[in-house]
């Protein structure tokens, strides 16, 4: 465990000292925020997002943007008066873009607007050009497995939701490379488009070959099947400089408000500090991340400490994998029945909606207590289901985990593609997000009885 600053140890070296100072003058030197009207509300979710979108950008787990993005969370916990600060390690698959293009060369020419998926290999120097195979379903690619090889599959299925969609952008080129595929395409994982590809990450199944993927705009995909439907027999040059490059290390960033009754008892809020490297990944997970500072830095305000020690994690490398949440887990399996409670956001920051619980029935029950007086928000919706990835590990602990909901019906429209920015981020419906969590946590942390816990998962037998 790294501990780059506690106001009992101080700071670790001169090096470090100095990047914190810069990082720290950046944070005292903020954007004026707007006025939200959110009683509470002195702007700082809003200063903290554009500064982690305007200061640091895109960060993908173990890249030096990454690296830097820990360093301003540090210096912005400190800045916020957390009473202590540090960082864990964490090992990280590292994959890099590099430059990336698609051409569609006949039976007309023109260029593709294109992203490489996560963890993709490339195609090497001197690209891969070959006939596009266009199919609707992985369905239809099996029927019609034989018209695959030594083709680029496209994979133009309709988007339905995110959940059923996101299936051919994670296994669609491993269930192309079966039939002998030479790259797969997918459309962006989107309902909407205004020529924005999107990204994500991919898997590769063992033991077939690892075919390079990118995703195109829901426009130049369509434009591409409508070529094939005329029977015109459309071809695609794809370069992609994609490596991926073994394990590196990475960080998750901890912040503590140590709790004045209870202080060896902790109520986690959580976010992932990692993003894409496209756009400046503003509500995911940006959002995220200044919303459960301000809301844990509004227990401070309040006059009076919490009853419990609360927690911020900001974990890294959600976006490939979930290897923050999985490393905290592990780091604190120890002492996971002092965690009464982990809440996680990951949706964005639009209205609040109230939270979803997973864990026993009974927590269902209590935490719909504990939100009644967040209808003024519109944050008293209580219902049994999935917290979020990155806390999703402590509830295999038996920790009663939450997600904050909201309304996110254009969330899909902005995830991860270039498009996720600051200017999409509505500062009062964010400010309302913070407070919905201040709120919650200040009950979880102060009620004398924890919440009911399910009992551990059983490790599976081997």
């Amino acid at each position: 465990m790294a501990l780059p600053f506690s106001p009992a140890r101080g700071l670790r070296s001169p090096f470090l000292a100095l990047m914190l100072a810069a990082a720290g003058a950046a944070c005292a030197q903020p954007v004026a925020a707007p006025e939200t009207g959110v009683p509470g509300d002195d702007g700082f979710a809003w200063r903290t997002l554009a500064g982690l979108c305007d200061l640091v950008g895109g960060r993908p787990a173990g890249s030096p943007q990454m690296a830097k993005a820990v360093e301003w969370a540090v210096a912005s916990f400190k800045d916020a008066g957390f009473d202590s600060v540090w960082t864990e390690p964490v090992t990280v698959p590292v994959w890099t873009r590099g430059r990336e293009w698609a051409r569609c060369t006949a039976p007309v020419a023109f260029d593709l607007t294109m992203l490489g998926l996560g963890l993709s290999d490339g195609t090497g120097p001197d690209g891969i050009e070959a006939e596009v195979m266009v199919v609707a379903s992985f369905d239809e690619l099996e029927k019609r497995g034989d018209e695959a090889k030594g083709r680029i599959v496209l994979f133009n299925m309709p988007w339905e939701s995110y959940g059923r969609t996101v299936q051919y952008r994670s296994r669609g080129a491993s269930e192309a490379a079966k039939h002998g595929a030479v790259a797969c395409l997918i459309r962006s994982v989107t309902p909407n488009s205004l020529a924005t590809p999107h990204t994500g990450m991919m898997r590769y199944a063992d033991g077939v070959p690892h075919i390079p993927a990118a995703a195109l705009t829901v426009e130049d995909a369509g434009r591409l099947a409508r070529l094939a439907e005329r029977g015109l027999k459309p071809r695609v040059k794809l370069y992609m400089e994609a490596r991926n490059l073994g394990d590196g290390t990475c960080h998750n960033v901890v912040a503590d408000i140590r709790g004045a009754k209870w202080p060896e008892q902790v109520v986690l809020l959580g976010a992932h500090l990692d993003s894409w490297d496209v756009g400046t990944c503003a509500h995911d997970d940006g959002a995220g991340c200044a919303l459960m500072m301000a809301a844990a830095r509004q227990l401070m305000l309040d006059g009076k400490r919490p009853g419990r020690t609360v927690r911020v994690v900001l974990y890294t490398a959600e976006e490939i994998g979930v290897y923050g949440g999985r490393a905290y887990r592990d780091a604190h399996r120890h002492e996971g029945d002092r965690h009464v409670a982990a809440l996680e956001s990951d949706s964005g920051a639009f209205a609040p909606r109230g939270f979803s619980v997973e864990g026993d029935s009974l927590a269902v029950l209590r935490v719909r207590e504990m939100a009644a007086p967040l209808a003024w928000v519109g944050a008293d919706s209580v219902t049994a289901g999935g917290s979020g990835a990155d806390v999703h590990p402590l509830a295999e602990l038996g920790v009663p985990c939450l997600g904050l909901r909201v309304a996110g019906e254009t969330y899909f429209h902005y995830h991860h593609s270039p498009a996720d920015n600051l200017d999409k981020v509505d500062p009062v419906l964010l400010a309302r997000d913070a407070a919905a969590v201040a709120g919650l946590a200040r009950a979880l942390a102060d009620d004398p009885e924890p919440l009911p816990r399910k009992a551990p998962a059983q490790p599976a037998a081997h």
